[in-house]
């Protein structure tokens, strides 16, 4: 093959890998560990395969841009993986950080009360040698006190937001639930 070709089409593999974007669109793989059959979401991303290992039990839907995750028996509870592109890729300076809380705080419902930060942490977890952010707000919305919680994860161009907003009775069971499944990411 003529050299001028293959770097044609090694550069054009380089072009579409780059840009390549994780699409939420699930489907539900199964792989076997130890003679015990388990069950994982695949999503396309590019030419790989990105796996993600939902809450046991949890309902699942989504789209190219968002995952949505329903715990079973709490009706006023909902989680969701959302890809947001970036115009360059992300960190999590000081400057970019403070933006994230102020954006955390701004989409709360409106008309939310008693509205508060009740935490913010760089890198609680690492996802694949990836750095993350968590903020925790609390807030009051229709006579009742929600917990809300983001984790922010850049990966190039893009950042998956990782949030849950429930009943703040159930907050607590709810967000160590979906923050220990971030764990299952595989070649994110």
């Amino acid at each position: 093959m003529d050299t001028s070709i293959r770097l044609l089409l090694v550069g054009a593999l380089f072009a579409t890998s780059a840009q390549a974007e994780l699409l939420l669109i699930p489907r539900t793989t199964e792989y076997t560990l130890d003679g015990v059959k388990f069950q994982q979401i695949a999503f396309a991303d590019g030419v790989k395969v990105v796996t993600y290992q939902s809450p046991r039990g949890w309902e699942y839907s989504g789209s190219a841009t968002k995952l949505s995750l329903r715990p079973p028996k709490k009706p006023q509870a909902e989680a969701s993986l959302t890809r947001i592109p970036l115009p360059k890729p992300g960190s999590f300076d000081e400057e970019s950080l403070k933006k994230l809380v102020e954006e955390a705080v701004a989409q709360v419902p409106k008309g939310s009360e008693n509205i508060s930060v009740v935490s913010q942490e760089k890198n609680p977890l690492m996802i694949q040698g990836k750095e993350t952010f968590l903020v925790t707000l609390s807030y009051t919305a229709y006579g009742q006190q929600y917990g809300r919680s983001i984790l922010f994860l850049n990966r190039g161009n893009e950042q998956i937001r990782s949030q849950l907003t429930c009943r703040e009775a159930d907050f607590k069971e709810l967000h160590r639930t979906f923050l220990a499944s971030q764990y299952t990411w595989q070649q994110l």
